[in-house]
């Protein structure tokens, strides 16, 4: 193998359990049977696979189920239900560890969600909502068409009519099916026949005639990725000292000065930057080696706090941006000594030293419905509880949320044939034969232990050269 083609080796489990959270993992593990169950029945129901074998297979099972499903469930009921209950017992009775989990399982379960992606928005054009019919216009459709479905039903049975429809749904995706719509949709008198009918049911006119007709040709390039908005929300916290008003100089032990909604710490707004652009290598449903590569961009040019009024009315306004500066010593050797001199229980400095800020969801549900003042602020008192829009006594921190809007645009490109896998800005390419995800999250356990951030550390030793 090239040099090239080395630095495009798939990421190993160890490297994919460091940078994706393990609740994302643990899903993804457990849900990669399902995933994959669910990826083959799409593959056979738009005819996908190499070999049609399986889709006309479901084709027959569409029309054993129409057919006999009224035989079937007279007399071979119970007997069906008798065989799943012993096959669930039994499953329930001979349980066996879990398998291994291995790079192989993690990359298939990647590629079979990107698969079921391509699959679900192919099979045609999504219609707008304004081009949706009028309510009066599927009236007229539906009563037009009434007379003929009973007389229809009078004289074919009802299971042979579903059976055929059914038929139409399942082929349609189907490789001649797509034939025999294009060379049909080709006569001019095929078209205007259907223009025509569709003009009498609807009691909309013709479309205009035109001189020439000029067919659709097949795009050979790969279709568009997706693009979604991220809205990023950063808290800014502050507490209150005497003689010095609200510093985001916060105690050791509660939330960080920036912090996300799970209280995690992250840089403040004036510092953060957006994910660097990451490329995936997958196979698409035709089998070719695709590269799907996610650029981040900003929709927002400035962050925007989040303001809400006592009526309910929610806003984002700019606000000034704070700085981004270390705190200087000598606001930290003031805080600590404030912390030493007053001893008082009204004094913030006196909180306990097992206090922890809640962070339950329900907390962070009640969040969203607390007014705020003209800058965002929610004040609360020295435990971060009873939360208000109002500052003053009994008020000895408060916080804000900070938001902006950005946009990732994926981009699609058929490459030539090779590994697949994650690719990423400074990630190392050493490839694990099969860690299992146990070892690999308890590693992770013992040899990153927890981190505190510079400024609970520069407060600690102030605290420390102050005694």
């Amino acid at each position: 193998m090239s040099s090239s083609a080395t630095t495009t080796t798939t990421t190993s489990l160890h490297e994919f359990t460091n940078t994706v959270p393990f609740s994302l993992t643990s899903i993804l593990v457990r849900l990669g049977p399902y995933i994959s169950l669910v990826k083959n029945a799409l593959e056979i129901l738009t005819w996908s696979r190499p070999t049609s074998y399986d889709s006309w297979l479901a084709l027959a099972a569409w029309w054993a189920v129409c057919l006999l499903s009224y035989a079937t469930l007279r007399y071979f009921l119970p007997i069906a239900i008798l065989l799943s209950l012993t096959v669930t017992t039994f499953s329930t009775s001979s349980r066996f560890s879990a398998p291994l989990v291995t790079e192989v399982n993690l990359q298939t379960a990647i590629s079979d969600l990107a698969t079921i992606q391509s699959l679900i928005r192919s099979p045609g054009p999504r219609l707008a909502p304004s081009s949706c019919p009028a309510f009066s216009t599927l009236l007229r459709v539906s009563t037009i068409l009434y007379p003929p479905y009973l007389l229809l039903t009078y004289y074919v049975p009802l299971q042979i009519l579903i059976s055929l429809a059914g038929t139409v749904a399942l082929t349609w995706n189907s490789p001649w099916a797509s034939v025999i719509r294009t060379t049909l949709y080709k006569s001019a008198w095929v078209r205007w026949t259907a223009y025509y009918i569709q003009s009498k049911l609807t009691g909309q006119p013709l479309p205009p005639r035109n001189l020439s007709y000029q067919t659709l040709g097949a795009s050979n390039s790969v279709e568009p990725g997706t693009t979604l908005r991220f809205l990023f929300t950063i808290y800014e916290n502050q507490r209150w000292w005497m003689g010095l008003d609200f510093s985001p100089a916060l105690l050791p032990n509660e939330r960080p000065s920036w912090c996300s909604v799970s209280l995690q710490p992250v840089s403040p707004p004036a510092a953060f930057t957006l994910p660097e652009p990451t490329s995936v290598y997958l196979h698409d449903s035709h089998g070719r080696r695709v590269k799907r590569t996610a650029t981040w961009k900003w929709e927002e040019p400035e962050w925007r706090v989040l303001v809400k009024k006592e009526d309910g009315a929610v806003s984002r306004v700019e606000r000034p941006v704070p700085a981004v500066k270390e705190e200087s010593s000598s606001l930290l050797m003031k805080a600590a000594g404030k912390m030493k001199e007053v001893n008082s229980p009204q004094s913030p400095g006196n909180a306990e030293s097992d206090h922890q800020p809640p962070e339950n969801d329900e907390d962070e549900a009640e969040e969203e419905d607390i007014a705020t003042d003209a800058d965002g602020w929610v004040y609360g008192d020295n435990k971060w509880e009873a939360r208000s829009n109002k500052g003053g006594m009994g008020k000895y921190t408060r916080y804000r949320r900070w938001t902006r809007v950005a946009i990732v645009n994926e981009v699609v490109e058929i490459v030539e044939d090779g590994d697949t896998g994650i690719d990423g800005p400074d990630r190392g390419r050493t490839s694990v034969a099969m860690v299992t995800a146990t070892s690999v999250s308890s590693s992770r356990t013992e040899e990153s232990p927890e981190v505190e951030s510079p400024l609970r550390q520069r407060l600690k030793s102030a605290l420390s050269k102050g005694s």
